[in-house]
């Protein structure tokens, strides 16, 4: 059985972006699943640009609802970094080495950094 999906069925140029000079400003039109049809804006350097933009932002935008609605799930990662900063400290004391604190400590901030570079990159325009 084939499943439905979402589809863009025109896009079309409506003019020059009034914002930026270099980008220019599209009307498309979408179907949903159910069968609605509606028309977003959409704004890009050509056509493929403006869609990508458009994909993109109703993405996030699903992603920030959905996290939203359950902000439960906000605790999970401070819950697995005191996990991950527990085991080092755990092989520390069977080992009696410090180091393995300071490999603790170092792969926390390593996982702080790459969620801060991935919450820099969803918020990009």
């Amino acid at each position: 059985m084939k499943r439905k999906s979402r589809k863009a069925l025109d896009c079309k140029l409506v003019g020059p972006s009034t914002i930026d000079p270099g980008y220019f400003r599209y009307e498309v039109t979408i179907q949903e699943a159910d069968g609605e049809v509606y028309v977003a804006p959409a704004f890009g350097r050509d056509m493929q640009d403006a869609l990508s933009r458009l994909v993109w932002t109703e993405r996030t935008e699903k992603v920030s609802r959905f996290a939203s609605k359950r902000s439960w799930l906000q605790v999970v990662p401070l819950i697995s970094l005191l996990c991950v900063l527990g085991v080092f400290a755990f092989q520390s004391q069977s080992d009696n080495n410090p180091v393995w604190i300071i490999g603790g400590l170092a792969a926390v901030g390593t996982i702080i950094g790459l969620a801060i570079m991935w919450a820099q990159h969803l918020n990009k325009h």
